[in-house]
């Protein structure tokens, strides 16, 4: 009995509880894929829109473009240039600010155990208020990084105006947020000898987490800022489907006048530029851990030696030249990005925004009150703000939240089956004719169809995520009709493509002891996957797997703006009407849950260890 109970617990008991979670998301979103009544309509129109792909348009679709417009080629390169240079930007702000909230957000520099000749008491007041500014930053990172950045972008749009730069800092604000909290858990988990040896010889906690632990964690921290680039550029794109000129306004504009090819074409060129970006990035990532060889020593060892034949990547240099070189041109070429933002009117509109996102019964008689008039409104009116929330949650909250969580639970489960069905057919550590160089073939055109699969596989990971979510779930809800089921397939196509990378790149980081023994014995490529990969992987494996899910949550809050009954459903509905406190209610509440999930992954993935 207790042997039975046992195969059901840790890692089954994981994957068992995901796939009753997704049946009960199939039961709740209910079998309608495309409404009905319009299937002969929809599948004429499924059919134009996929034939379109083999013919991209060149040339405007269009037969009343005015006089003198740009030519269609020209319009689209526009588009990108827009599009590269937000992204560029953001970064540029995002990367600085995420350092500095990774330092407070961190524990790595605080003084230690060392006595420096201060009282008992002073020093633990010092570690008091330290420990209060790492918990309230890491409070300010989740909040961050767990509102979309359309959702910033919206907020920032109708705080201050449609000037570009808003769109930047809201791409800043949350991709800031997701580097700090990598950075500090870069920093914490790295090695402490080198440290410990750098304290001991004199040095202040400061001087060691500068001189140390941030050169070890500096590889980890920048291949992750280019993986947020090629973030960025997608979600740059996307902006464009709330009216910021960029790629996405294009193929919005293009797909509702139904010029199908015009959509095609500008969905290669991002396809194309994001992979192109992603391969940049993956060869600057293997440069940058694999090092440069220290020149051979002639002769004898001084100093002068020593610094003439130290290791010096130039690749590498130049690429930071090249990235400040970027970052100056995206600032200061073209027209200003903060064109806009001066004058009494915008200090009166700012004024009103904050009217309109204090709740209902809090807000004060002018529109234009000073803080001090809030305040007090506020605290007069706390017994009121409490029933204002309670009746949003009771009538549309609860069922938005619960058709948000559902749709990405949904979503987030189909992309994990897919991906790790996918995995071993595409990971380099299996998809090889000789993996572990334990198995060989010996037809060299098993050999050859194995490396084409496996190369086809990866090909369809970089594509599929290299398309924004909502691009996807655009379309989709545009051919499919409006209901959940599109949302979902959206999400998870792009996800498989995600969850295809990480985890191939866990596998094919593994140690391959066990999974060699298994292949000396004869077992098959399946075999070896199930037995020895995916156990061994399994934690990093569902860390990522939560990281998507809290990404799908997100994502599927933006995506009810398409006319579906989620959060963004109710967020748009609310910024239509210009209730920015209604608006306000629902992003928090989207909010509430990411972080929630948070500390479900540290929990899970906790217990999972000990019950090894």
């Amino acid at each position: 009995m207790k042997a039975g109970l046992r195969l059901w617990t840790g890692r089954r008991l994981v994957v068992l509880l995901a796939l009753v979670l997704f049946g009960y998301c199939a039961v709740h979103l209910g079998p309608r894929v495309m409404v009905l009544g319009e299937g002969a309509d929809r599948f004429s129109t499924i059919k134009k829109f996929l034939g379109a792909a083999f013919v991209p348009a060149l040339v405007d679709q269009s037969p009343n473009m005015p006089e003198g417009a740009a030519p269609f080629l020209v319009r689209v390169g526009e588009g990108l240039v827009r599009t590269f240079r937000y992204a560029v930007v953001a970064m540029s702000l995002a990367v600085p600010l995420g350092i500095g909230l990774g330092f407070f957000g961190s524990s790595a520099w605080w003084p230690g155990s060392v006595d420096y000749g201060r009282p008992k008491l002073w020093r633990r007041v010092v570690r008091g208020g330290l420990r209060v500014l790492r918990w309230s930053c890491r409070g300010l990172i989740a909040l961050m990084r767990s509102v979309h950045e359309l959702i910033w972008a919206m907020f920032f749009l109708s705080a201050i105006g449609d000037a570009p730069v808003t769109a930047c800092v809201a791409l800043a604000l949350p991709f800031a947020g997701t580097l700090g909290k990598v950075f500090s858990e870069l920093v914490d988990e790295e090695g402490q000898e080198a440290r410990s040896v750098l304290m001991a010889g004199g040095a202040t906690p400061l001087q060691a987490f500068v001189g140390v632990l941030i050169p070890q964690a500096f590889p980890g921290l920048l291949t992750y800022a280019l993986y947020r680039f090629e973030c960025a550029l997608r979600s740059s794109a996307v902006l464009g489907f709330i009216g910021i000129e960029t790629l996405g306004l294009g193929i919005r504009r293009s797909f509702e006048n139904l010029y199908f090819r015009e959509v095609w074409t500008q969905l290669f060129v991002l396809i194309i530029v994001i992979v192109v970006v992603d391969r940049i990035g993956a060869r600057l990532r293997a440069r940058l851990n694999r090092g440069v060889a220290r020149k051979q020593l002639a002769g004898e060892l001084s100093e002068a030696a020593l610094r003439r034949t130290a290791p010096r990547d130039w690749m590498m240099r130049g690429a930071g030249v090249f990235a400040l070189l970027l970052v100056m041109l995206s600032w200061n070429v073209g027209a200003p990005l903060a064109n806009g933002l001066t004058g009494v009117r915008q200090e009166e509109r700012l004024a009103r925004f904050v009217t309109k996102l204090t709740p209902v019964p809090a807000r004060p008689a002018d529109r234009l009150a000073g803080w001090e008039e809030r305040r007090e409104a506020w605290s007069e009116n706390q017994g009121e703000v409490g029933a204002w929330a309670w009746a949003l949650w009771k009538k549309p909250g609860a069922k938005a939240l619960g058709n948000t969580v559902v749709i990405a639970t949904a979503a987030v489960v189909l992309a994990g089956i897919g991906a790790a069905l996918l995995l071993p057919l595409g990971t380099r550590a299996l998809a090889t004719a000789e993996p572990f160089g334990l198995m060989g073939v010996a037809s060299g055109w098993r050999r050859r169809i194995r490396l084409w699969i496996g190369s086809v596989v990866r090909g369809f990971f970089v594509v599929a995520r290299a398309v924004p979510e909502y691009v996807y779930a655009f379309l989709l809800v545009a051919l499919l009709g409006p209901s959940a089921w599109p949302l979902v397939f959206a999400l998870a196509l792009h996800n498989v493509g995600i969850l295809g990378r990480l985890w191939g790149e866990v596998a094919e980081n593994e140690r391959p002891e066990a999974a060699g023994q298994l292949a000396r014995v004869g077992a098959s490529r399946g075999q070896i996957y199930l037995a020895g990969l995916a156990p061994t992987s399994f934690n990093r494996f569902l860390l990522f797997f939560f990281y998507r899910w809290e990404t799908c949550v997100r994502e599927a809050t933006i995506l009810g703006m398409l006319g579906i009954s989620s959060l963004g459903y109710h967020i748009s509905i609310s910024r239509n009407f210009l209730r920015y406190d209604q608006m306000l209610f629902y992003v928090l509440l989207g909010a509430a849950v990411i972080i929630l999930g948070d500390v479900l992954s540290d929990v899970l993935r906790r217990r999972l260890r000990l019950s090894r």
